[in-house]
């Protein structure tokens, strides 16, 4: 008996478990949780404060001059390339045969126009050189042209040749920056224009089109024809 009341009078050694709230507290905390979070907005994917915003932004301008005269010099050297082995061979194959070293050339003309006309009234819209350049073909509304349309450009090219190249000269200086041909044929070669916005702000980027005021660097509204 003595040691029974002893027992009862010494405090315990082991603290006791605290109990875990009843089950509909703890589904009531749940729920005000959920609800202060959604009635926040999330800062998952947003810049920390204090932090500018860069935003990569692409915009169409005409392509100008140098541009075009590049992706030129691009397509005749794969071009010329193909005529030169084509016409070494001819030549290894038949030595003395000059009949068919003169089949080259009408060869290479449908070469040439086949190239440029294919390319640029597929869904690419350009030649191999102009695609390096980030330049496509379109029709006067922006749109991609056709096979019959990149034919006649094609062929204008002659017109533009004539005349010590003025016709190619002339897209250095028209306000779409089209040469004969592109003025004949109703189409026009535009370039991508790829910057980085820093802020809310977009950063002011001279153009190389004329409108009669300032340099724009994005196309004008095409108007309907």
């Amino acid at each position: 008996a003595h040691r029974q009341v002893l027992s009862r009078l010494q405090p315990s050694r082991t603290r006791a478990l605290p109990l875990a709230p009843p089950a509909h507290r703890r589904i009531r905390f749940v729920s005000e949780v959920a609800a202060t979070l959604i009635g926040q907005p999330s800062s998952i994917g947003q810049p920390p404060s204090g932090v500018l915003r860069h935003v990569a932004r692409t915009e169409i301008a005409y392509a100008g001059f140098w541009r075009r005269f590049v992706s030129f010099l691009i397509d005749a050297t794969l071009l010329v390339g193909v005529e030169v082995a084509m016409a070494r061979s001819i030549a290894v194959l038949t030595p003395n045969d000059f009949q068919a070293l003169a089949n080259v050339a009408p060869v290479s003309a449908a070469l040439w126009w086949a190239y440029f006309v294919v390319m640029e009234s597929s869904p690419a819209q350009g030649t191999l050189g102009k695609i390096s350049l980030s330049l496509r073909v379109t029709d006067i509304h922006g749109d991609p042209i056709t096979f019959r349309r990149a034919t006649f450009r094609h062929l204008f090219k002659i017109l533009s040749t004539l005349f010590l190249f003025t016709g190619w000269l002339m897209a250095a200086f028209t306000p779409r920056k089209q040469g004969l041909h592109d003025l004949l044929a109703g189409t026009l070669v535009l370039r991508e224009v790829r910057y980085l916005v820093i802020g809310p702000e977009a950063p002011f980027e001279p153009g190389e089109h004329w409108d009669g005021a300032r340099w724009v660097a994005s196309v004008p509204p095409l108007e309907k024809s």
